[in-house]
């Protein structure tokens, strides 16, 4: 609070009141200074979780000199140091687990039976495929979409592939997937994820409600910390809220609760260097410190920052990235020639 704004001050007060109506439950504690008192409201979960409720409640009112969010967000690292694992297709994956390989195509195309049939006996379980492709210009290809999915979901039911990784940017592709998944008869898990390039709040929060499918994020094309990559996860853990025209959360009619079923994907960031090597900066040290920040499973995708179709660059990519104990390797391969 302001300084000389005290602990039985209506201000004080006008704030405890509105974090009850938000179902906070609020600890005033006061401090003595050498010259003055400083007031300070706890605001902690009650019948809602504080992580729910907006600093812009109470920063705007009277008496109040600051709002600092202190508890860690819900992707932070729980006090014990559990690790999650989510279980997808044949495998867990998780810290302290081996890496899981998950290989595929940049975009689906009718030839991916092909690919699939030749990663399969390559020993590969989980593989990707981008169907709907966000693209920097409006005149790059941008995947064949719903056709895609089929021949995607076709190719891993008909060899055995007990996963499939693929992105969605907008929350009707989620319901065209669970429609195609069910008309194929495929069996397996299928994760979808959140591109660099894709912020679709919309689309967050339907990913959050449903349960039925993993959900993997990347970081974001111009990310500057790995904690811009947690910030989209938790709109996927915030599950699906919805407010009255006073800004009260209304609890029966949103899900606390999201999707935990959790990956994050360090991809690497852009950056302005003509002489870099790498179409985008790896920044690998990101998958130790998610790692050992977050609960989630933390992998990386070695092909999209290398940005050359030689093989070389990718796999020394690769092994660069392994040194920090990724849970799972998203890698690009092409087509059997």
């Amino acid at each position: 609070m302001e300084v000389g704004v005290g602990e039985a001050d209506q201000r004080t007060q006008g704030v405890q009141v509105t974090a009850e109506r938000y179902g906070l439950k609020t600890d005033v504690r006061v401090k003595q200074g050498t010259e003055h008192v400083a007031t300070l409201v706890y605001l902690l979960d009650g019948e809602a979780q504080a992580c729910t409720v907006g600093e812009f409640v109470f920063s705007q009112m009277a008496g109040v000199a600051n709002v600092v969010r202190v508890t860690p967000s819900r992707v932070s690292m729980v006090a014990n140091g559990t690790y999650h694992r989510v279980r997808i297709g044949s495998a867990e994956i998780g810290k302290e687990l081996p890496c899981q390989v998950v290989a595929g195509p940049c975009v689906v195309d009718r030839n991916i039976d092909e690919m699939v049939a030749e990663l399969a006996r390559q020993g590969v379980d989980m593989i990707r495929g981008g169907c709907w492709k966000p693209r920097s210009s409006p005149y790059s290809f941008p995947g064949f979409g719903k056709s895609a999915v089929g021949w995607l979901l076709e190719a891993a039911r008909r060899h055995n592939i007990s996963a499939v990784f693929t992105e969605v940017m907008d929350e009707t592709h989620i319901q065209d997937i669970r429609s195609i998944k069910e008309e194929v008869g495929y069996g397996g898990d299928v994760v979808l994820w959140v591109g660099a390039r894709t912020y679709n709040l919309n689309l967050f929060s339907k990913l959050g409600r449903q349960k039925e499918f993993p959900v993997m994020v990347k970081n974001p094309l111009r990310a500057e910390s790995v904690e811009e990559m947690a910030r989209v996860a938790e709109f996927i853990l915030a599950g699906e809220l919805h407010f009255d025209e006073n800004g009260v959360l209304i609890k029966d009619q949103s899900l606390i609760a999201g999707n935990d079923r959790l990956l994050l994907c360090c991809r690497g960031v852009e950056h302005r260097d003509p002489k870099s090597p790498y179409r985008f900066l790896p920044h690998h040290h990101w998958i130790e410190v998610a790692g050992n920040s977050y609960w989630t499973p933390v992998g990386f995708d070695p092909s999209h920052s290398a940005g050359t179709m030689r093989n070389d660059f990718v796999l020394r990519n690769l092994q660069d990235g392994l040194r920090y104990n990724p849970a799972f390797a998203m890698i690009e391969v092409g087509y059997p020639t």
